[in-house]
């Protein structure tokens, strides 16, 4: 129900692009009424393929809201086979790594981002925590395991990655979509909002079939007006837990997401530490699962060139180096300073050196 509450924001935005354009359009006359120019009516031949690209949009949001709804899925699959397991996993977990690679090979695939070293310098640094951590919670699930029997179920990991999965798809998919420019963020989440209602009503019909007892706790929250509240207060907490990866999706690209994933990590871990302080226990990995975590997070950071790294030569390629590259070729030509100019000569003379070297050497050999 949280998606449906885009349609406040969308009307808003198109409301505000409206006279926006009607004030362009009269702009327009009025400048056309001051000057000379005749302007010409003509038919635009590229209106039916805008309409046909349009269509093919419309139909990758139903894509969308389909891995929508096979995300959050997935994770109630789970309860459904295995009911009386423990469904959370441990504190910074393998789960949030994996996610970043494939939200790093997901924009490389689906959206084409080109990668230079910093990027496959922060794709095989964050491939490589989550082949740590991994190891660390198979040891820890095979000692919990021995312990409770009955806690876990090794498969809780799977279902999990795919959940990481379906997310990473959605979002790359749905950056396409708003790369072509013909839709807005709340019209996606709209059109995303009747995909995964239609989805719930059709499989919670055939649930319904199955056991006819099951939905009898939904009478539940209808029964106090404070639940009722309570739900009103989630669906609004859940639009804008919704909303905001959409918009950073919007103003920058999916890679930004990952930190996001890292945030809610600490955050639901000090919650946890505030809420079960007397149950709560501090064992050995998670010292270490934190410090992966804070080098996932720089991992992310260099990837997206918020920091950049030139070891080994891997920042040659980032827009920092090249923008400094730019600065000293301008300053070049429109220096008249003697010192400047010389210092660019004897650069130059070095690496005209190094060619003849190279030459003489190829020659030699």
């Amino acid at each position: 129900m949280s998606d449906f509450l885009s349609i406040i924001p969308y009307l808003i935005s198109k409301r505000l692009l409206k006279k926006k354009q009607e004030n362009n359009t009269n702009a327009k006359i009025e400048e056309n009424k001051t000057s000379d120019n005749v302007n010409l009516i003509y038919h635009d031949n590229n209106i039916s393929k805008t309409n046909k690209k349009k269509k093919a949009i419309i139909l990758f949001c139903i894509v969308v809201g389909i891995f929508d709804f096979l995300e959050k899925f997935a994770l109630i699959l789970y309860n459904i086979i295995y009911p009386e397991k423990a469904f959370d996993l441990y504190h910074f977990s393998c789960i949030a790594p994996f996610e970043i690679s494939f939200q790093f090979i997901c924009s490389y695939f689906i959206l084409k981002m080109h990668f230079y070293k910093l990027q496959y310098f922060s794709l095989f640094l964050n491939l490589g925590i989550f082949i740590i951590i991994l190891i660390i919670d198979i040891i820890k699930f095979s000692i919990q395991t021995e312990t409770e029997p009955n806690s876990y179920d090794g498969k809780v990991f799977i279902f999990y990655l795919l959940n990481s999965i379906f997310y990473s798809i959605e979002f790359s998919l749905g950056k396409k979509i708003l790369l072509e420019g013909f839709i807005s963020i709340y019209l996606l989440i709209i059109i995303k909002g009747f995909v995964v209602l239609i989805l719930n009503l059709l499989f919670s019909f055939i649930t319904l079939l199955v056991n006819k007892n099951i939905f009898s706790i939904i009478g539940f929250y209808f029964t106090d007006k404070k639940l009722i509240l309570l739900m009103l207060a989630k669906i609004f907490s859940y639009f804008f837990a919704n909303l905001f990866p959409w918009i950073i999706i919007d103003k920058f690209s999916p890679n930004y997401l990952p930190l996001t994933l890292l945030f809610y990590e600490f955050g639901s871990y000090i919650v946890n530490i505030i809420y079960d302080s007397k149950y709560f226990k501090i064992e050995w990995d998670l010292f270490v699962r934190i410090f992966l975590y804070l080098v996932s997070a720089i991992g992310i950071m260099i990837h997206n060139e918020v920091v950049v790294i030139n070891i080994c030569n891997l920042g040659s390629d980032t827009k920092y180096f090249l923008d400094l590259q730019v600065e000293s070729d301008e300053l070049f030509e429109k220096t008249d300073n003697p010192e400047i100019i010389r210092r660019f000569d004897s650069e130059v003379d070095i690496e005209s050196d190094k060619g003849i070297t190279n030459e003489n050497k190829g020659f030699l050999n």
